[in-house]
């Protein structure tokens, strides 16, 4: 049996191929907002999302639309992410969908993203509708573009949708086969009892005054409010406050439907009970969750630091009010001699840790320092000179031209070649470790193929590598800050550049610093800075060590002796601005 009145459909792309956009224009061709009464990428409210030109948070929205018949059809939209760091966020969206508009930019062709998100599609069975965007472009290669949906999709050429989604050129065609080629959701004879009821979270945000407000798909039954309902992950009982539709502000109704997409008010203090992939069922429905659950867990992590220490409470409170509404988001407090106390920060990707650190400097008045990134690595339990390493599949999608380069960057990056596909684009795979593409990896990629080449990942396992902690030392004693389990094939590389960049930053003392890196208990890599250096056979303006070479080396000595104490008893302070520069290196 279908609900013939309802299409649920996500869009998805990769990264500023128009999507946000897109759902602009098909808000004003349904009646959703007036053109032209309302700010460009409606659905991305966050500012930072705006200004970068990406969707960082996924958005909903109900639109309603009379078809020829009369009859009302709903419409269900969810505008996912683009960036590879929310990709769990996208896959539980898309189950919650029957089917896709895929999305890509005339100008750049498919990308790394594009393919990694059509097959989830694909591995769901939705229905795929390929769209080539911004085809008033100049720079536009639309047949191009064309053949790449051809050979990747194996679909003909009249099912390919041109549009502007910029102009609104084609966006009424989308819409008319959205509506004629995306399938109404299955509902079975239980759609009205509530007792089986059985919802899928795909996203959440915490209210200060209502709670935990979950966004759902209702598989099985229906959601009203006053129903005691449970979550079976986490095993968290509630009582609905308020059930709603998104138009696309919070819209209250009397029940959530078999087959709709909509909200539950959980009235819940803690986010990290609702998360996303999770099954909200009734409470005596003991039966087993909705599929593709798993728990979101940091993949990467960095020490943060208020510039003011005077500003650490105000720090606290920030990013306890951020952890509210990012489930992602883990920190525990840590305590550094030159910086101050902080919070050691887990993020799932890159730009996860770039939007809370601009979130938390932008809302809050923060001054952050904020160290490298690092990932974890996880003792061996078999040797103590092993470590578990996370290991993460990469796809990269590159120009001919620039083949070569890119495959000899993997390799000097640790990688290990899987496969490659020269159909139409070169598709090339790779293992890699995480902690190799943290670092400048992204950059240099784009660098070698000149902006053209694009990238795409995702955690695969954990590997056993010879590793061991690289600790930097001034005068002998550790900079806690610099410590980093470093794998043994690159213990060298990193030493040196670390005590280069060291003897770079530190200040002259009047006695010699010596900046060294141990690693399994040897010195390993190590730079001197001189000391400054008073001419004691000078005194007064006045030559006092001349004349009999004796006096001369006792006043050099006597100097010597005093050096050699100075740098007994004291202590290298390593200024903050040193450890910004070092952060920013």
């Amino acid at each position: 049996m279908q609900n013939n009145n309802i299409r649920n459909f996500a869009i998805i792309a990769h990264i500023d191929h128009g999507k946000s956009t897109l759902a602009d224009r098909l808000l004003e061709l349904t009646g959703v907002v007036k053109p032209g009464n309302h700010d460009d990428q409606l659905l991305d409210r966050n500012p930072i999302s705006r200004e970068r030109g990406i969707t960082i948070k996924l958005a909903p929205v109900r639109m309603e639309f009379p078809t020829f018949n009369s009859k009302l059809l709903t419409l269900n939209l969810i505008d996912t992410p683009g960036h590879v760091d929310f990709s769990y966020e996208v896959d539980r969206t898309l189950a919650c969908v029957e089917g896709v508009v895929l999305l890509v930019d005339a100008s750049q062709g498919i990308q790394a993203q594009t393919i990694a998100n059509a097959y989830k599609a694909i591995d769901k069975n939705l229905t795929i509708i390929p769209v080539i965007n911004k085809i008033d472009l100049p720079n536009a290669e639309i047949t191009k573009t064309k053949k790449q949906l051809i050979d990747f999709l194996g679909v003909n050429d009249a099912d390919i949708y041109e549009i502007s989604a910029k102009t609104g050129l084609g966006v009424q065609n989308l819409l008319n086969a959205i509506i004629e080629k995306i399938p109404a959701p299955n509902i079975n004879s239980q759609n009205t009892d509530t007792h089986l009821a059985k919802s899928l979270v795909f996203d959440s945000y915490y209210d200060q005054h209502q709670g935990v407000i979950a966004f759902v798909r209702v598989f099985v039954g229906q959601y009203k409010k006053g129903m005691k309902v449970k979550l079976i992950q986490t095993d968290v009982e509630f009582e609905v406050n308020e059930v709603g539709i998104f138009k696309p502000e919070l819209s209250p109704t009397e029940r959530l439907d078999n087959g709709e997409i909509g909200y539950i008010i959980t009235n819940l203090k803690d986010i990290h009970d609702v998360r996303v992939g999770d099954t909200i069922a009734n409470e005596k429905n003991i039966s087993a969750s909705l599929p593709g659950y798993k728990k979101v867990k940091p993949m990467v992590f960095a020490s943060m630091f208020p510039t003011d220490t005077n500003d650490y409470l105000v720090f606290q409170k920030a990013l306890e009010k951020l952890y509210l509404n990012d489930s992602a988001l883990e920190y525990v407090p840590i305590y550094s001699k030159a910086l101050g106390a902080g919070y050691r920060v887990g993020f799932l990707g890159l730009l996860h840790a770039d939007v809370v650190r601009e979130r938390l400097e932008r809302e809050f008045g923060l001054s952050l320092i904020l160290t490298p990134p690092q990932v974890e690595f996880i003792p061996s339990v078999t040797n103590k000179d092993s470590f578990e390493e996370p290991i993460v599949k990469i796809m990269i999608l590159t120009p001919e031209s620039t083949l070569g380069a890119v495959m000899q960057l993997c390799e000097n990056y640790r990688a290990k070649f899987i496969s490659m596909d020269n159909k139409n684009q070169i598709s090339i795979t790779y293992e890699m470790p995480l902690s190799e593409m943290i670092t400048d990896f992204y950059d240099r990629l784009k660098s070698i193929s000149a902006g053209y080449a694009s990238l795409d990942w995702e955690f695969l396992r954990y590997n056993t590598v010879k590793a061991s902690k690289l600790e930097v030392l001034l005068n002998g004693d550790p900079v806690e800050e610099f410590s980093e389990i470093v794998v043994q094939e690159r213990s060298f590389d990193r030493s040196a550049n670390l005590v280069k960049k060291f003897r770079e930053v530190i200040p002259r003392q009047q006695y010699e610093v010596k900046v060294q890196a141990r690693y399994k208990g040897k010195i390993i890599a190590s730079e001197r800075i001189s000391p400054y250096r008073k001419n004691v056979l000078v005194k007064g303006g006045k030559l006092v060590g001349g004349g009999d070479y004796g006096r001369k080396r006792k006043l050099l000595e006597k100097q010597k002796e005093g050096k050699k104490k100075m740098k007994m008893i004291g202590k290298v302070e390593i200024p903050k601005e040193a450890f910004m520069k070092l952060f920013r290196k």
